[in-house]
């Protein structure tokens, strides 16, 4: 617990002396997405190759199913409402 918090605030510090700087913006954000994409696929793989996972597939329903895709929705809608409403421009 103690790495993961020395990270972020190794982060927030380095985030503090670039501000203003949009090039390093820029290359942030590409390699945040990078980082999501390494980590959703290899979060695939460890799915995959868990045979308890595989072998249960069929008994975890559509209710599981609905509940992810509900997840999902209310996300989508409330982060969409929010950033509506935190991030509108004034029409002035």
């Amino acid at each position: 617990m103690i790495s993961i918090l020395a990270v972020l605030s190794a982060g927030i510090l380095i985030g503090f002396f670039l501000v203003g700087r949009p090039i390093w913006h820029k290359r942030n954000n590409n390699l945040m997405n990078l980082a999501i994409y390494v980590l959703l696929f290899l979060l695939g793989i460890s799915v995959g190759t868990n045979q308890e996972v595989i072998g249960n597939l069929g008994k975890i329903g559509y209710e599981s199913v609905a509940i992810a895709v509900a997840s999902i929705a209310g996300s989508v809608l409330i982060s969409t409402f929010l950033f509506k409403l935190l991030f509108r421009k004034n029409a002035k």
